[in-house]
């Protein structure tokens, strides 16, 4: 190869980095020597040819030329093809466009915005700022595609449910307050890949009275749209309004039904509130926090007395207003108002107008009362949960609840009554859920708790041979049985098989023996509480794959209704009073869409 010396590099003492390479074309090579060079250096031999020759070394100063222009030329050439691509590309119906559009309507949907919100001044700049090419669509346009984009998810979740073989429905009628018009909200809870699973079936507008035959006939209607037959429907869950209890039972059967815990919980407090004592000292707290939270110069002495006791700007507390139908609520309520009642004894004392403080006996009782609430509000949260497997934990949460009850000692005379109201009217309202076969054998089946939490050893028995029955009645079914064993246990290779059968002390045993998978599971140890049962059983299931199959059946049943009571709570915040013309088929899509994440929506 020959080395080339351009003219620079002889008229300046520059100095040139050892054995650095420029390409200036195919059949072009600059090279520095492996030495530096400067301007008094003689070249080496194999290069003084080239370096006498200044008409070799102007030729290849104008090669060197051309090449570089060539090689300018043909870069603008690209860049003027790229940015045609990415005009057209951002034009109606081009590749960046419509992935654009996708993502306003998973904004528009995720967020809870109006449609208009792509014709205000400052959406339309940000996105010249972002992409100056791209025509922002208009809000009809918009829409058009949302309806679109509905039809479209939905024929992939119906194709999805239609391999599903387990289903819970949780129910909820609402009204909405700016139209008069009420609304039936259905949510469907499923496992997929060992994780509890939900969409949004509907959001229904009912026109009519709400009798039991009207909800029953939409819940129907609903079910048949989504193509999802009646007996993969494990149970529904509802709040205890007899309407809604009715129509389940007329749809789904009988013994499909189960009562929204967390509802008959908030029955249970309820109860203990009323006590005249209770009441009265709640009123006063609810007078003062309402007279605080009414008044801007109230408030403002709140938080500048908070930061006069060195409370940062952010740290600063606002009092809690409670709601009437939320016992946790007025728990809140009273447990910030005890946190900040200096406070709010100083703000007290020098207004003339202000409320009644509660006396220091009724502080007293108040701070006993919320020692006594705290576990009902940990209940109503845990049960309350949507990704996670709830229906498991309604006996064994209601055993530590009353032995922790049982644990406490007031002082106040007005706590214990109350504690005695909690306790009986625990046991008047759950003193049969351990006869219930939704909670019981789901509790049996969960391997965190089985047969611990059980305190009516009849009602244990009875779960533990209804579901030995139902093991045995499986088995003695060949066709059916081994159809079960090769949908749930498919013949893939598996190291660790030996391991399994020994961690869950399983045996080679005969066929005969089979039937006492029962005996074999409860006899293991429980696993840990963080544990997730749906991956425990995966672990299992070629262990026991009778009791797995019935896993699946009994633990995907949620404990609350609170899923479809969140549907409304979206479907409030997203028709305001800007938005109260907005269609229920509309309304519906939205809150469909908007409850898809990111990974379910961009398909």
């Amino acid at each position: 190869m020959e080395f080339l010396w351009t003219k620079a590099n002889y008229r300046k003492k520059k100095i040139i980095s050892p054995t650095k390479a420029v390409v200036l074309s195919k059949n072009t090579i600059v090279l520095a020597n492996s030495r530096h060079l400067m301007e008094d250096d003689q070249p080496q031999a194999s290069t003084s040819k080239i370096s006498e020759d200044r008409d070799d070394c102007s030729s290849v100063t104008t090669l060197t030329s051309m090449d570089s222009e060539t090689a300018r030329e043909l870069c603008l050439s690209n860049s003027i093809k790229n940015a045609f691509e990415r005009i057209s590309s951002n034009k109606a119906g081009g590749t960046k466009y419509n992935r654009i559009v996708q993502a306003l309507i998973f904004f528009i949907c995720q967020d809870m915005r109006p449609f208009n919100i792509v014709e205000g001044e400052g959406f339309l700049r940000l996105v010249k700022e972002l992409e100056p090419t791209f025509k922002v669509p208009g809000a009809k346009y918009l829409k058009k595609m949302t309806t679109e984009k509905y039809e479209a998810c939905i024929t992939i979740c119906k194709s999805k449910l239609s391999k599903i073989d387990n289903f819970c429905l949780t129910l909820d009628i609402w009204t909405e307050t700016m139209n008069e018009v009420g609304f039936m909200g259905v949510t469907i809870h499923f496992v997929e890949n060992g994780q509890m699973c939900m969409y949004y079936l509907a959001t229904r507008a009912l026109r009519e009275r709400h009798t039991a035959e009207y909800i029953s006939e939409n819940l129907l209607d609903i079910l048949k749209k989504w193509n999802i037959p009646l007996t993969k429907i494990r149970a529904a869950v509802s709040d205890n309004a007899s309407s809604m209890l009715a129509a389940i039972r007329m749809s789904l059967g009988e013994k499909k039904h189960l009562p929204c815990f967390a509802h008959t919980i908030n029955l249970v407090v309820e109860e203990a509130l009323k006590l005249p004592s209770v009441k009265s000292a709640v009123i006063k707290v609810r007078e003062i926090v309402n007279w605080i939270k009414n008044s801007v110069v109230q408030s403002d002495k709140l938080r500048k007395i908070q930061m006069r006791n060195n409370v940062s700007a952010g740290s600063v507390l606002k009092l809690i207003a409670d709601v009437r139908t939320r016992w946790n609520s007025t728990f809140f309520m009273l447990e910030r108002f005890l946190k900040l009642r200096i406070v709010i004894s100083e703000i007290v004392i020098e207004s003339v107008v202000a409320p009644n403080l509660p006396s220091a006996v009724e502080m007293e009782t108040l701070n006993e009362l919320t020692t006594v609430l705290k576990p009902f509000e940990y209940v109503t949260r845990e049960s309350s949960g949507q990704k996670y497997v709830t229906i498991s934990k309604i006996i064994p949460m209601l055993n530590c609840l009353t032995t922790e009850l049982n644990s406490i000692t007031p002082n106040s005379a007005i706590v214990k009554e109350c504690k005695d109201v909690l306790l009986r009217e625990l046991k008047r309202r759950y003193g049969m859920i351990e006869l219930n076969d939704h909670a019981a054998i789901a509790t049996i089946l969960d391997p965190r708790f089985k047969n611990l939490h059980f305190q009516d050893p009849s009602a244990c028995g009875r779960a533990i041979q209804k579901l030995r029955t139902m093991v045995v009645g499986q088995l003695s079914s060949p066709s059916e049985s081994e159809d079960d064993v090769s949908s749930t246990a498919p013949p893939e290779y598996d190291f660790w098989k030996h391991h399994k059968e020994l961690a869950h002390g399983h045996k080679k045993k005969k066929k005969s023996h089979q039937g006492d998978e029962v005996s074999l599971y409860l006899s293991n140890p429980v696993v840990s509480l963080k544990s997730n049962p749906f991956a425990e059983w995966d672990d299992m299931k070629l262990v026991f794959p009778c009791l797995y199959k019935y896993a699946q059946q009994y633990l995907i049943v949620v404990a609350t209704s609170v899923p479809s009571e969140c549907l409304f709570s979206k479907a409030g915040a997203t028709m305001t009073q800007t938005r109260n013309r907005l269609s229920s088929k509309c309304l519906e899509q939205l809150l469909f869409l908007g409850n898809l994440n990111a990974e379910k929506f961009f398909v």
